[in-house]
């Protein structure tokens, strides 16, 4: 179990960041900078929760960009293509995004592949999906028409922060994105599942030590399955959102997108040797990523030098979760008197 004080270091970096971006960027302390960083960040904030499960049992998807554009060109298809209602493309869209994530699991679990090296095939092979069945491809001159289903682009929706607490003419608030209000009952429902159910429990066991779980009696394949299932799923409805946002969706949506969801999850705690972390690190990690980008670009900063410095953030991290993880060994081992003190 962590200590307060390790659970603390996060969140107070978060907030010196912050303050720190407040300070010297221009405009970034404004309402309207917020709402973009918290429809911006939203939906990378969902790929990362659902990245957490596959990192929690030591392994990786990297397939989750492919998953939202493979979910986005669904979309897309039975909208504009063939006149689907969107109360009848959402729940398919979430079914395809889930399908694609058990998928990566059973190539881990049946298969016996490596995530790296079975989610990096699917990566491949449903990026190609997507160009396969692109109703841009299909029909050219659908490229130019956007998506105007309500029930899609119904959730590029903002909220009257000020006019809902009642301060109207007492202070200007950011209005809120309904896309970080369907983040915040996301991590409220996984966080839930993950920390005050069996199902959780039995993940962090297998995180921990894959062959004890499965000597108490721990359906380890069918959880894993489970795990990529959920990161298939958050994908899902990163892709809607998305659209949402978009009204439109491409062969290239979400390209690169899976190294910054697994680097949020990194930053937010999630340990690549398996079985630490929680789901609010993730979200912090997204948004602290979020505010460093932000900042630099309202500062002026060329996008190559943020690409580094988000490459170099990640590197951080893993050090210091390859440090914490030699630092615990040292001190399991000094506890069973193996090395001296």
């Amino acid at each position: 179990m962590p200590s307060l004080s390790s659970r603390l270091t996060l969140p107070v970096f978060f907030l010196a960041v912050l303050a720190i971006f407040c300070l010297i960027a221009p405009n970034f302390a404004s309402a309207g900078n917020f709402e973009n960083l918290m429809a911006g960040y939203a939906f990378i904030g969902i790929l990362a929760i659902g990245q957490s499960f596959p990192i929690l049992l030591r392994g990786i998807d990297l397939s989750v960009g492919a998953i939202l554009a493979l979910v986005g060109m669904c979309i897309f298809d039975l909208s504009l293509m063939f006149g689907v209602p969107g109360w009848a493309i959402l729940p398919l869209a979430l079914l395809v995004g889930t399908l694609a994530g058990v998928v990566n699991g059973l190539m881990v679990t049946v298969l016996r592949l490596s995530p790296f090296i079975a989610t990096l095939a699917s990566l491949a092979a449903y990026r190609g999906l997507v160009y396969a069945i692109s109703g841009r491809q299909l029909v050219p001159e659908l490229s130019t028409k956007p998506i105007t289903d309500r029930w899609i682009t119904g959730f590029e929706t903002y909220f009257d922060l000020t006019r809902v607490l009642g301060l109207k003419g007492v202070v200007k608030l950011p209005w809120v994105p309904l896309s970080f209000l369907i983040l915040l009952g996301t991590l409220l429902v996984f966080h839930v599942l993950l920390a005050h159910t069996r199902f959780g429990r039995d993940l962090y066991a297998i995180g921990g030590n894959p062959e004890a779980a499965r000597l108490a009696g721990i359906k380890v394949g069918r959880l894993t399955v489970a795990a990529y299932a959920i990161s298939g799923l958050c994908a899902a409805i990163a892709a809607i959102l998305l659209v949402a946002r978009l009204t439109t969706s491409t062969e290239g949506l979400g390209e690169g997108i899976e190294l910054t969801a697994i680097a949020a999850a990194v930053i937010g705690g999630f340990s690549l040797t398996g079985g630490t972390g929680r789901l609010l690190g993730s979200v912090i990690g997204t948004f602290l990523l979020g505010i460093v980008l932000i900042g630099l670009t309202q500062m002026g900063i060329s996008p190559f030098v943020q690409q580094i410095l988000t490459g170099l953030i990640l590197l951080v991290a893993v050090g210091n979760d390859r440090l914490q993880t030699l630092r615990a060994d040292r001190q399991r081992a000094r506890a069973l008197g193996e090395v001296p003190a």
